[in-house]
């Protein structure tokens, strides 16, 4: 098995500052790394940083805009699977 290069302390603290602005942590470096959980997510997101970056581009993009308002009510409803299957309300 290959050994993993351990990441510098400056990618450790990038790292760090990333989760720590995503997760709300309060702490600082130190006492984040002294945490067994903690400090071992922080070793990983140094090791791959797009899996602890910010969403996708598409995702942030699809959170944040909505094409039309979801429905609140006053109008019915329209069930397009069972009208496609040939019920009818009038029936």
């Amino acid at each position: 098995m290959a050994h993993a290069i351990e990441p510098t302390d400056q990618l450790l603290r990038e790292a760090c500052a990333r989760m720590a602005a995503r997760f709300r942590w309060a702490e600082d470096f130190e006492t984040v790394m002294r945490d067994s959980v903690r400090s071992r997510m922080v070793r990983l997101a140094a090791q791959h940083p797009s899996a602890a970056g910010a969403l996708p581009v598409r995702a942030q993009r699809a959170a944040a805009c909505r094409p039309f308002p979801p429905p609140t009510g006053g109008l019915p409803f329209f069930d397009c699977k069972r009208a496609a299957s040939g019920e009818r309300d009038d029936d």
